[in-house]
């Protein structure tokens, strides 16, 4: 494993939320089913039950009345309650926040316009119509857990909870925060399922985040690491991902590396919070969790896997690629190495 420094990068919680689960990576790999279930309802995808609003009761109102707001909103406190975190002790000023979101505003947006042409611009209500806004999410966010470090929303497709991760990074080495939420969250209409349908792909709704801090910060209040940021970085559209078979990945630039195991979730492809899924999967592999998935079709929004078997000599430790590619054809990588993980 790459040498610990004051600023080294640490994942020390994860809060996923899932159509089968929310709460840390170890209760929604084990909720996952090995196998996917037959048919998805009438929606068309598969949806987070209504009933996982009740999951964190102390969600404030505003948190509760957006769906896309209180979806993050649960996976936000189990990260943090993962992490082991007192919101009552961060400082404001150094909790930031980058939220990746591909639909950002969009279903607001349609909601409100549905709403103005059957009720007319009169009856509309005005609460709706900060839900319009594509950064609304963290907004919200922001206003119910005094975030006031960097608050970032970034909407960059499928890679989009990727480039969260990746931005987070830099913003706790170039010392802007001490403390960061990231990763990607999402939901759907039946209309925005429909619209995005491919052959073969069901989709579904959720939200993946992590608590992310410099090495000297976790160590000042006792965090246990997840896992540790060994490097991040963008890629050129030349070196593109691929997945070969389903025994097989490559990262960048080579050739296929056997024995790394291809994550394609059974959990459905969630947007902008797949990539950060994916993290939170090759987490789960490195520690040794069963992982569900299921081969690869002939295209992929997203080309993503865990590589195991990288360590350096006795660190008893496992290390990780993870790569997704956005909308702009730009590859995001970021290496993981998870602190006495197992390569099986």
């Amino acid at each position: 494993m790459t040498q610990l420094t004051d600023d080294s990068v640490l994942i020390t919680g994860c809060g996923w939320v899932t159509p089968f689960a929310a709460g840390t990576i170890r209760d929604c790999l084990q909720a996952a089913p090995s196998t996917p279930p037959n048919g998805v309802g009438d929606e068309g995808f598969w949806a987070v039950p209504e009933e996982m609003r009740n999951t964190c009761p102390d969600l404030t109102n505003e948190l509760k009345r957006d769906r896309g707001a209180w979806v993050t909103a649960v996976a936000f406190e189990k990260a943090l309650a993962d992490a082991g975190v007192d919101k009552a002790k961060l400082d404001a000023n150094s909790f930031g926040l980058v939220l990746g979101c591909a639909l950002a505003g969009q279903l607001g947006m349609i909601a409100f316009a549905s709403e103005v042409r059957d009720q007319s611009p009169r009856f509309v209500s005005p609460i709706h119509f900060p839900q319009t806004v594509g950064n609304y999410v963290a907004g919200a966010l922001a206003r119910a857990y005094n975030i006031c470090g960097p608050n970032i929303t970034i909407a960059s497709g499928s890679a989009s909870g990727l480039e969260a991760l990746i931005q987070a990074c830099g913003l706790l080495q170039s010392k802007q925060a001490d403390l960061i939420v990231a990763g990607g969250a999402e939901t759907l209409t039946k209309e925005m399922a429909a619209g995005f349908s491919e052959p073969g792909t069901t989709l579904s709704e959720g939200a993946c985040l992590f608590v992310l801090e410099r090495a000297a910060s976790a160590a000042a209040r006792g965090a246990s690491e997840l896992a540790r940021i060994t490097g991040f970085e963008a890629v050129a559209g030349d070196q593109r991902a691929a997945t070969v078979g389903a025994d097989t990945v490559f990262s960048t630039g080579g050739a296929p590396v056997p024995g790394a195991i291809v994550i394609e979730h059974s959990i459905g492809r969630c947007f902008a919070a797949l990539g950060a899924a994916v993290v939170a999967a090759g987490i789960g592999a490195l520690a040794g969790l069963p992982v569900p998935h299921t081969p690869s079709g002939e295209t992929t929004a997203v080309e993503s896997a865990p590589l195991p078997g990288q360590a350096e000599s006795g660190s008893g430790s496992s290390a990780a690629v993870c790569v997704a590619e956005d909308d702009r054809g730009q590859c995001k990588t970021l290496r993981l190495a998870a602190p006495g993980g197992s390569a099986s």
